[in-house]
């Protein structure tokens, strides 16, 4: 299932991701690392963390559904 992600330029300051360079639809993947699952997602042959505003993806136990309607990557 494809995701619509946002890609920003690097240079995040406080949380707030940089400036928009495009939108872009991507198949997300999640790696198990401990108690947490960063996802991930393809982007000019390089793999990117897919990140929310919402709050932070990479906590199951935190994360809702709601968190999928704003996800971005920093290149």
């Amino acid at each position: 299932m494809k995701h619509t992600v946002q890609v920003h330029k690097k240079g995040t300051q406080y949380g707030i991701p940089g400036a928009l360079i495009k939108t872009i639809n991507r198949v997300l993947r999640a790696e198990m690392v401990g108690n947490f699952n960063p996802i991930f997602c393809r982007y000019n042959n390089t793999k990117h963390l897919v990140q929310s505003t919402e709050g932070d993806l990479s906590d199951p136990f935190r994360r809702d559904q709601s968190y999928a309607q704003h996800l971005y990557i920093e290149v």
